[in-house]
């Protein structure tokens, strides 16, 4: 009952549409979105490129039905970051909107989604920026998740900051090297 509580709010919000239009999509691209909640930036991407490519995890099943229903045709599975159940290299772009603060383990979901994602392919993870730990990141939880996406081999590390309605986003772009580091 809480998650469809919560979805009512969070339906299509302001931060999900930042992040698709940060993705930048193109018609070629796989799009995989991790913690997708009640599905407002899975719609969006399959609005771009078709529901067909489009998957997504979450770790309530309750979103994931509400999603599967919301946007038909899109692959949407139960599953946290650490253990996303597709293939290795399969999607061009993996996003995570407002969810990251919520993992169990971010360096190994950090760690999976890049073997996830193709070689040549963007990560953006965004979170709402704020002054001390919370539902969020701190500029101090910034540097940390750059120095662990840099150890990680991944390149072009960098943030950008976006207002979503009143909230200030956090959006940690990197790209997975064509070849092997």
């Amino acid at each position: 009952m809480a998650s469809r509580l919560y979805a009512l709010f969070t339906r299509n919000p302001s931060t999900a549409r930042v992040v698709v239009e940060q993705a930048r999509l193109q018609p070629n691209d796989r799009v995989l979105e991790v913690g997708c909640g009640a599905g407002g930036a899975v719609d969006l991407a399959a609005q771009a490129l078709g529901p067909d490519r489009v998957a997504a995890v979450d770790p309530s099943p309750t979103f994931v039905e509400m999603v599967s229903r919301r946007v038909p045709g899109a692959d949407i599975r139960v599953a946290g970051a650490e253990d996303v159940p597709f293939d290795d290299q399969r999607f061009t772009v993996i996003f995570s909107v407002a969810s990251m603060h919520h993992w169990d383990d971010r360096a190994a979901g950090l760690a999976t989604l890049i073997t996830k994602l193709a070689p040549g392919g963007r990560m953006l993870i965004a979170e709402r920026l704020l002054k001390r730990p919370g539902h969020g990141i701190t500029p101090a939880q910034l540097a940390e998740v750059e120095a662990e996406l840099a150890e990680l081999d991944q390149i072009g590390i960098h943030t950008v900051e976006r207002k979503a309605g009143w909230r200030q986003l956090a959006i940690i772009r990197s790209t997975r090297p064509l070849a092997a580091a």
